[in-house]
């Protein structure tokens, strides 16, 4: 585990580990899917978001994926028709913020019809002066602790936060490319890339609740953190 946070911190330190402008080629579909990947600030948002959808709802993951998508895509457009923005290289940064705080600090999901039994309340029986524990063979309705599921409101600074971030995380891409560049595949290739990132993360997510390593989410999650202030510090 020190090996990899060391390698990650190593990585983090170098200025060609981040997806800013200027730095990777820009011709076509291939690079534009491979940018993604490339840019260790890009790569870390968008894996992130796919992991922190693994947690949420059905109708919140599928928002919250297709809200970035669309804003990346918009974003570079507007990037490509000549507008731009002073600060949309340190808004990329802090995007990797607020994925590492919900990812680092993650809502207790809600337990719904059909969860383990094991996580539902047991039910203390007494037979003949023996206490014993039960539980339900199923768990009725659903059972809340807290506040896990966000209110419209608050669902809405969510969806609208993705928006803003993916939209300069386009923005930047769309301003740094040449006349000359094949634009649009580039821009698909980016988009493609981007999809890959936020599926590959929502699986990685839900592979890891399956075999009990969430903490894993969390590791991952304060890293981005961490990685996102040294950017922006350094």
């Amino acid at each position: 585990m020190k090996r990899i946070i060391l390698t990650a911190g190593l990585i983090a330190f170098s200025h060609a580990a981040s997806a800013h402008t200027g730095l990777l080629p820009t011709d076509g579909f291939s690079d534009g899917f491979q940018h993604p990947f490339l840019g260790l600030d890009h790569f870390l948002v968008m894996l992130g978001l796919g992991l922190w959808a693994s947690s949420q709802r059905r109708l919140l993951c599928k928002q919250a994926i297709g809200m970035f998508l669309l804003f990346m895509a918009i974003g570079a457009l507007l990037g490509l028709s000549g507008i731009g923005f002073a600060y949309v290289e340190t808004a990329i940064l802090v995007s990797l913020l607020p994925v590492g705080i919900a990812l680092s600090f993650p809502i207790v999901p809600t337990l719904r019809r059909g969860n383990s039994v094991c996580n539902a309340p047991a039910l203390r029986v007494r037979d003949a002066g023996a206490s014993v524990t039960a539980f339900p063979r199923r768990s009725v309705g659903t059972i809340k602790h807290g506040s896990q599921k966000p209110g419209r409101f608050s669902q809405a600074i969510i969806l609208t936060s993705i928006a803003i971030f993916a939209a300069m995380h386009g923005l930047a891409h769309g301003s740094e490319m040449p006349a000359a560049a094949s634009a649009y595949a580039y821009i698909a290739g980016i988009v493609s890339g981007t999809a890959v990132l936020h599926f590959s993360g929502l699986a990685l997510g839900l592979l890891f609740k399956r075999i009990n390593a969430a903490g894993l989410i969390r590791v991952y999650g304060t890293l981005t953190g961490l990685i996102g202030a040294w950017l922006l510090l350094a």
